[in-house]
């Protein structure tokens, strides 16, 4: 069962993490114009994940994105 875990852990690590988020430190974030933050407001949305324990890039969302005009 152990192995079963090991292996699933792995394939998130290498297939499906890095084809939602990227690790950034916070100067990138912050030069994206984004915050490290713990969660993101209803008002912005998740871009990166920080390399900072638990924190997530997030960035002001634009309107046109909501589909709201």
């Amino acid at each position: 069962m152990r192995i079963f875990y090991y292996l699933y852990f792995l394939c998130y690590v290498t297939f499906i993490l890095p084809a939602t988020c990227t690790l950034v430190d916070a100067d990138h974030c912050t030069k994206r114009y984004g915050r490290c933050k713990r969660d993101c407001l209803e008002s912005e949305k998740q871009i990166d994940i920080c390399s900072s324990a638990r924190k997530i890039c997030c960035i002001e969302r634009l309107y046109e994105e909501d589909g709201m005009f």
